[in-house]
């Protein structure tokens, strides 16, 4: 095998690990099943035709529901006060576990997991100091993901514009699980720029709503007006719109959450990669193992790069078009991480 091919597939083995890796960590001995199990997941703001985040999650619950004998319900949230409505609607009708999911969840999901003690919680992308025993957190350390794509965005801005390079981004609201993705991005880049002397900047802006694409493609036309080629894009549904963007400009992004190469095909193209968490996979496991009786409530569960709960995708059309020494430095990145030797510059990890 020739060595480009070896190393893209260093990274698609990343990804297609996670399923086994996250299953096996949540797994226990001679499981004995629940039986009439009911499941109800509400959305995060943006909907499950997000492409991403919520289409993410979803897609678990589905496939849950078509592997083992329960019932499952989804809910969209159109507004944050849609959370709550729908968090009362699964509780009214005996569900037996409910699914939230990020920053604007949180205050509904404690709130009806403390008044509810006999009702198991599982809130995605979120943790807090001590979770009532009924409520799991399940985290993404985003940060171990979102500085290989800052070192990647490093070197095709470079590669686009040597005398001015700056790599860019547009994010969802300025909350800590935004900023995860943001911090780490540019210690990607600063790291970029140690490793090469180099003198790559990072810029970017904060949208104000994670279901606006009109406010994502003008944060992402900013950016490009300011001659920046490259654009990380971490915003929900927001950022679907500075996508398409990035496209109609003819210059490159990094998607988010899932592989958006194949959930946005339109913008493909100009994806050099994704930042993804294992957002399917973890659902499953996590609805897999209550099923067979196993809820660890009151703790916190983190994907990472080394359970394959977070990773970067395939380059897909680019694999031809990044030098093989950056690929080998990408892995020497994703390997400092996993064993400490490079930090990715967000609080816990410094």
């Amino acid at each position: 095998m020739p060595k480009m091919k070896r190393l893209s597939v260093v990274f698609l083995s990343l990804i297609l690990l996670s399923g086994i890796l996250l299953s096996s960590c949540l797994k226990v001995k001679d499981p004995v099943p629940q039986t009439y199990l009911k499941v109800g997941l509400v959305s995060g703001l943006g909907g499950f035709k997000d492409a991403g985040f919520n289409q993410g999650i979803l897609a678990g619950l589905q496939q849950i529901a078509y592997d083992f004998p329960m019932i499952c319900q989804a809910k969209e949230s159109p507004t944050k006060a849609d959370i709550e409505v729908n968090i009362n609607y699964f509780l009214a009708n005996g569900y037996n576990l409910i699914i939230t999911s990020g920053y604007d969840a949180s205050l509904a999901t404690v709130v009806a997991a403390n008044a509810n003690p006999k009702t198991s919680f599982l809130i995605l992308d979120y943790s807090m100091a001590s979770p009532p025993s009924n409520l799991l957190c399940a985290v993404f350390d985003v940060d171990q993901s979102s500085f290989p794509c800052g070192f990647l965005a490093a070197y095709w801005a470079l590669r686009q514009s040597p005398s001015n390079p700056v790599a860019g981004f547009v994010a969802g609201t300025d909350i800590p699980e935004i900023r995860q993705f943001s911090v780490s991005y540019s210690h990607g880049v600063a790291y970029f720029d140690s490793i090469y002397n180099k003198n790559v900047q990072t810029l970017g802006y904060f949208a104000n709503s994670f279901n606006d694409t009109l406010q994502g493609a003008r944060l992402a036309d900013s950016l490009l007006k300011q001659n920046i080629s490259t654009i990380f894009v971490f915003a929900g549904k927001t950022g679907n719109g500075a996508l398409y963007k990035v496209k109609e400009a003819g210059k490159y992004a990094i998607g988010v959450d899932v592989d958006q190469y194949y959930s946005i095909p339109a913008v493909g193209p100009v994806l050099l990669t994704s930042c993804m968490k294992g957002l399917t996979n973890m659902t499953y496991s996590i609805v897999r193992s209550f099923y067979y009786n196993h809820f660890p409530g009151g703790t916190i569960v983190h994907g990472t790069l080394d359970n394959g709960g977070v990773g970067i995708a395939p380059f897909h059309d680019f694999d031809t078009k990044i030098p093989d020494s950056i690929k080998i430095s990408l892995n020497n990145v994703i390997n400092g991480i996993k064993n400490g030797t490079i930090k990715t510059g967000w609080p816990g990890s410094l």
